[in-house]
């Protein structure tokens, strides 16, 4: 996705992240005593860090999965590589006691231009409700931060989309535990460019190049699942992650 003039933006990385989702039940007779069971893998390909111009989009580092019953994050990314991250997600059903199964992968943007990150749903597979849908996984862009001090996220005025910009791993639940998240998957556009969800006006690198230290900004993308009876089945996701100006 690369453009010049008049054609479009300078797209700078495109991040594909594949998941998928297998609720499975042991035997079908023990769904009111076991709930759920779901196994997920979250998987990132592509040249995660392969600059174009003045842009560039790579991993903050190790991600992180809380809440999980019987889940793990199996690869990593390394700090500022391609992004290559893969977990098992564990159980979601109501066995699973935990408030939310919390994923969080650090992000690094680095840019010399105003910037755009768009976030879009490039490829999905759900079964019927009950079933997991893309509107109960909660996704959010949390804790922006400069990562040195050749960077600026203040007076180039770097903010995320307000229905974006809140942590799913902290959104209140009703007494019947359904969450009420701020952004879900189900808001994201599916199919490229994707949904505005960070936006910087001015350049977020002021000195140095796009493999400095001292320049890029980081930010966390975090999604979230409310362990619940879910009906077992299975889903696949594609999310895609550009960095482009502007």
């Amino acid at each position: 996705m690369a453009g010049g003039g008049s054609r479009g933006p300078v797209v700078a990385d495109s991040v594909c992240y594949a998941v998928r989702v297998v609720d499975r039940l042991r035997r079908a007779v023990r769904l009111a005593a076991r709930g759920t069971l779901a196994g997920l893998a979250f998987l990132v390909f592509g040249a995660a860090f392969a600059q174009q111009g003045n842009l560039k989009l790579s991993s903050g580092g190790a991600a992180m999965l809380t809440g999980a019953a019987g889940g793990a994050v199996t690869v990593q990314s390394s700090v500022d590589g391609a992004l290559a991250t893969v977990l098992t997600i564990g159980d979601v059903g109501p066995n699973n006691v935990n408030q939310y199964v919390c994923f969080t992968q650090p992000v690094r943007l680095r840019a010399k231009t105003p910037s755009t990150v768009r976030l879009a749903i490039t490829a999905q597979t759900f079964g019927a409700p009950p079933q997991i849908q893309a509107a109960d996984i909660g996704v959010g862009f949390v804790n922006l931060r400069p990562n040195g001090p050749n960077t600026d996220v203040t007076t180039t005025s770097t903010t995320v989309s307000p229905a974006f910009g809140t942590d799913p791993c902290a959104a209140p639940r009703s007494t019947d535990g359904i969450p009420t998240y701020s952004a879900t998957l189900a808001n994201v556009a599916t199919g490229a460019p994707g949904t505005p969800v960070i936006v910087s006006t001015g350049p977020i690198s002021l000195r140095g190049s796009l493999n400095s230290n001292s320049n890029s900004a980081g930010i966390d993308l975090k999604l979230a699942i409310a362990p619940q009876a879910f009906r077992a089945g299975a889903f696949s996701l594609r999310l895609t992650l550009t960095l482009s100006s502007p």
